[in-house]
């Protein structure tokens, strides 16, 4: 008989891509619940967008080197069409096609994967899973408040008490580039430099330029709280938009401690991001421990309008891989840890086992079935995310039930009855 050979798979997955696993899945929707519940408060409505869109507009906002971050192909009908590299451009697509000037403001937020391409080599992942918000329609500070007001409030409430806000302007950076005497080449390699943090690069640029002004630029830099400081450099500079820039910034950031949040707020005035639809302000979140963004966000002034509706916009996204791995040591997950219980029996008590189950999942609690016997209950416990585990001996109607901290060091045991008889 005829046998088919069979293929040697590929036991690995493509570079920049992972599973993920329940455990990081059921802590992952916890997050995004939490983040749910603060845009809903808010008044914002959830949206989806189609993960495929016409390169040509995906490439309206990805920025100069947008042919190195697009995942793309040739579509059915000729046409080519990339993954999206976020949720900013779909959105402002969605606004420009389906909103009229009646129905703004709008305020919309997502959760979703946005791709991008990344070197082999570098190691970097292609699929960014994101949730943000953005905000079409109204313009100027109010906007801008908001949405700092809603990434503060949400890093807060998920307990990451440490974090930090920095928060720039692109009128700042252009200001910064005319005062210098640059030309449009030299400015666009200054803002691929300062998104580095490429201070030597940047040196060499401004070699031959004016020294003072050199010295007062890398001054102006340096990420920092003084505000007087930096309005006095900014004064010293004698630029009308560089000095229009940092006030308004400085207003934001009166603004916000006055909400409660002092000290959460700094100030960057050399932050750029790598996509090109940013015209005003823009900001990083930031957490201990953690080298990545947790998010970013600006102002997009002309983005919308290439889609055919006039209007700005204000968001923010953040990296829900990211977010989890802040919250690793935090304790933020513990009340679902309380929540489930193993049972642990000899396959020949499935019977009872299942009836034990429902028992206990009547009182709210999450109950995993396993049978055979097991040398360590912490560890399974443990790798299982169980805060209680019942070894059920259902011959003489009782458990040993052991119960563990949230660290699986400390545990307490007792005997329990099953059923009543």
């Amino acid at each position: 008989m005829f046998k088919e050979k069979e293929e040697n798979l590929i036991l690995k997955l493509p570079f920049g891509f992972r599973d993920i696993l329940p455990v990081e899945a059921h802590e992952r929707r916890e997050i995004e619940d939490m983040l749910r519940a603060e845009f809903t408060g808010w008044g914002y409505g959830e949206v989806k967008t189609p993960v495929i869109e016409y390169t040509k507009n995906i490439s309206a906002g990805a920025g100069a080197d947008w042919k190195d971050k697009l995942i793309s192909f040739f579509d059915n009908d000729g046409n080519i069409v990339s993954l999206r590299t976020d949720m900013t451009v779909p959105i402002a697509r969605l606004a420009g096609m389906r909103l009229k000037k009646d129905m703004l403001p709008a305020r919309f937020f997502y959760f979703a994967n946005s791709f991008r391409q990344s070197d082999i080599q570098k190691g970097a992942k292609r699929v960014v899973n994101q949730a943000g918000l953005e905000l079409i329609g109204p313009e100027g500070m109010p906007s801008d408040i908001e949405a700092l007001n809603i990434l503060m409030n949400i890093l807060s409430k998920l307990g990451i008490n440490d974090f930090r806000i920095a928060a720039g302007n692109m009128q700042f950076i252009e200001g910064t580039a005319g005062w210098l005497g640059l030309d449009s080449r030299e400015a666009a390699s200054l803002k691929s430099m300062l998104l580095k943090r490429d201070m030597v690069a940047m040196g060499q640029l401004l070699s031959g330029k004016d020294e003072a002004k050199k010295e007062l630029f890398f001054e102006l830099i340096k990420p920092s709280s003084d505000m007087e400081k930096l309005k006095g450099l900014c004064e010293f500079s004698g630029d009308k938009k560089m000095i229009s820039g940092f006030n308004y910034i400085a207003e934001i950031y009166n603004i916000c401690e006055s909400a409660g949040f002092k000290g959460q707020l700094i100030i960057d005035l050399g932050i750029v991001r790598n996509f090109g639809y940013y015209s005003g302000l823009i900001f990083e979140a930031y957490a201990p421990g953690i080298t990545e963004l947790l998010g970013s966000g600006g102002s997009y002034d002309g983005l919308v309008k290439k889609f055919g509706l006039n209007v700005p916009g204000t968001g923010f996204a953040l990296d829900v891989d990211i977010l989890h791995r802040a919250l690793k040591s935090s304790d933020i997950f513990s009340s679902n840890l309380k929540k489930k219980a193993l049972i642990i029996a000899e396959p020949a008590e499935c019977r009872n086992a299942l009836l034990l189950a429902g028992k206990l999942r009547k009182t709210g609690t999450i109950v995993e079935l396993l049978f055979g016997s097991y040398k360590s209950i912490s560890e399974i416990c443990r790798l299982r995310k169980a805060s209680s585990a019942y070894v059920a001996d259902f011959k003489n109607n009782e458990a040993e039930v052991f119960q563990f901290s949230n660290d699986y060091k400390e545990s307490s045991t007792r005997k329990a009855k099953l059923f009543e008889k």
